[in-house]
């Protein structure tokens, strides 16, 4: 789990998820609003969509498996991997996006 990068605090799963669909929120412990780190969100989107780019491309050319079992194995692994995403996060006091602010 994400630590705030102003006090330390380490954040629940809950407050995580929160961030992730708001882009920011304060930290439970100091108050001070955190962001996911650019870094952070372009390596949790990676891992967010990879797996299941690859898995899809086996399937379809290696096995011939359908389209409609490739749009219920997502529709599976959607809830899945948005569960485990907070897991990747890290904090940032700024919101930047590849290491440059942005006001």
């Amino acid at each position: 789990m994400p630590t705030c990068q102003n006090c330390g605090f380490k954040w629940s799963w809950k407050d995580t998820m929160k961030l992730n669909f708001k882009g920011k929120w304060p930290c439970a412990n100091c108050g001070r609003e955190q962001y996911v780190s650019g870094k952070s969100s372009f390596w949790g989107s990676l891992l967010f969509s990879m797996p299941f780019v690859f898995l899809m491309n086996y399937l379809r050319l290696s096995h011939g498996v359908g389209w409609l079992p490739i749009i219920l194995l997502f529709i599976v692994y959607l809830p899945v991997a948005s569960l485990l995403m907070p897991f990747v996060f890290k904090l940032s006091n700024a919101k930047n996006r590849f290491g440059k602010p942005i006001e």
